[in-house]
């Protein structure tokens, strides 16, 4: 029987006995089966209770050589639990004797001991499904269990690295990382990544020459990740650096921060791509690995181009007029703060690399730097420069200075934008009474 047939049965039974049960049948939505998707399973969900309850029959899976989709058939509660990712998730709760049932007898202790451990042969099990690797790291990492040593070993075996990148779609993959980096501890879930050795299985190295293949090769992926775990732990105890401190104003922000984490080693390594030209390689590899989606993909990758930007303009506050600042915002866009922060995540992990100690007297120096031009900023209320209106249009910069239209009227507004940055009081009125004076283009 499937859980959509024993549903119905269920409803009937409700409906024929609502004055003795007084629980009313709620509609069931099916959910068809889509093994591309990880979805092997036709469910049935329905409402009891108040309660969204999911129906599905017991099962048992066989898998081919080359695919992690399995041949499903109906199985035993047994078979069913054999088949699971961990023992601790093959656990069931017998209605009838109202008792829970440890069908691989080793589920209940590994919940007493925080265990994650594979009910069958973990080689095997993760040959047949590779995607299984990822949802471990994912719950040992939100639920701070450790994974079996056993389990750890297979998921470094080279075979199962190479079937983790030939049969599991990329966008499965960025699926699951997704869900590791929105969880509550993302450190732990790249932390682990990074001692298994599977990040080359997860990101997607473009083709390099065997000079830049070394460079690749020979970094050291924990500095990025520990230093986003201070930024957003211990750092954000510390008095003094509120403007700092809010520069991630959402769960998005910390998200990118710490792909863009993962793939800080290679920041100084570059590929040539066939849309961007020359781009940095961590960026193409999550984008590629990950399969990210475009926006996703551009704010790291104006994260990577700002970055000698954003340390050149805080080293050097000189002559930095409001316009100039302004102009500077304006052109980093909506996501300025995250493209700030991710140069200062860039300069603390230098830092590390000069044997500077994480959250030294040094890299408070260097923070407080960054808090004095965030300050700055908002001092000048630049905040939402990038949002920030020309208070003339093309057509009336044109009128006022009766010239007919031409490109000279972008270099035109440019100036205009300057000069009501430098007079942010100043109205629509004064901008045309002194346009002549603001404008100084070569007409054509």
């Amino acid at each position: 029987m499937t859980g959509f047939e024993f549903a119905s049965h269920l409803n009937e039974f409700l409906t024929n006995n609502i004055e003795k049960y007084n629980i009313p049948a709620k509609s069931i939505h099916k959910i068809e089966s889509n093994p591309e998707k990880s979805k092997h399973l036709e469910t049935a969900t329905t409402k009891i209770l108040g309660l969204d309850i999911d129906f599905v029959n017991l099962r048992s899976e066989s898998y081919s050589e080359d695919s992690r989709i399995p041949k499903m058939e109906f199985g035993t509660p047994q078979e069913d639990a054999l088949r699971r990712d961990a023992c601790v998730n093959a656990l069931f709760y017998n209605l009838m004797t109202q008792k829970v049932e440890d069908f691989t007898e080793r589920g209940l202790s590994d919940l007493q001991n925080r265990i994650l451990r594979t009910p069958l042969p973990p080689l095997q099990t993760f040959k047949d499904d590779p995607l299984r690797v990822l949802r471990l790291i994912r719950f040992a990492s939100r639920l701070s269990f450790t994974i079996d040593p056993k389990a750890a070993e297979a998921m470094q075996h080279p075979k199962i690295k190479f079937a983790l990148k030939q049969k599991i779609s990329r966008e499965r993959v960025g699926v699951e990382v997704e869900k590791m980096l929105y969880g509550a501890r993302p450190f732990e879930a790249l932390d682990l990544i990074e001692k298994l050795g599977l990040g080359d299985a997860i990101l997607e190295i473009p083709n390099l020459n065997e000079e830049k293949l070394e460079e690749v090769r020979n970094v050291d992926l924990r500095r990025g990740i520990e230093t986003v775990k201070w930024l957003f732990g211990e750092f954000r105890t510390k008095e003094g650096y509120e403007a700092t401190r809010g520069l991630a104003g959402s769960e998005r922000d910390e998200y990118i921060l710490w792909i863009f984490a993962a793939t800080m080693p290679w920041i100084r390594v570059f590929t040539q791509d066939k849309k961007r030209g020359k781009v940095n390689v961590g960026v193409v590899a999550a984008r590629d690995g990950l399969k990210l989606s475009n926006k996703d993909f551009e704010s790291l990758l104006k994260m990577a181009y700002a970055l000698n930007g954003v340390k050149y303009t805080i080293r050097n506050p000189s002559g930095l007029t409001r316009s100039v600042l302004g102009k500077y915002l304006r052109t980093m866009g909506s996501e300025w703060r995250i493209q700030v922060l991710a140069s200062l995540l860039a300069e603390l992990v230098e830092a590390r690399s000069q044997g500077v100690e994480l959250g030294s007297r040094e890299d408070l120096e260097i923070i407080s730097g960054y808090e004095s031009f965030l300050k700055r900023v908002y001092d000048e209320d630049l905040g939402e420069v990038w949002d920030l209106k020309y208070l003339l249009t093309g057509n009336e910069v044109k009128d006022a200075l009766g010239q007919k239209p031409g490109k000279w009227m972008k270099s035109a507004l440019e100036q205009v934008m300057e000069w009501q940055l430098d007079n942010p009081t100043a109205t629509k009125e004064d901008a045309l009474e002194n346009i002549k004076t603001i404008v100084d283009v070569q007409f054509n």
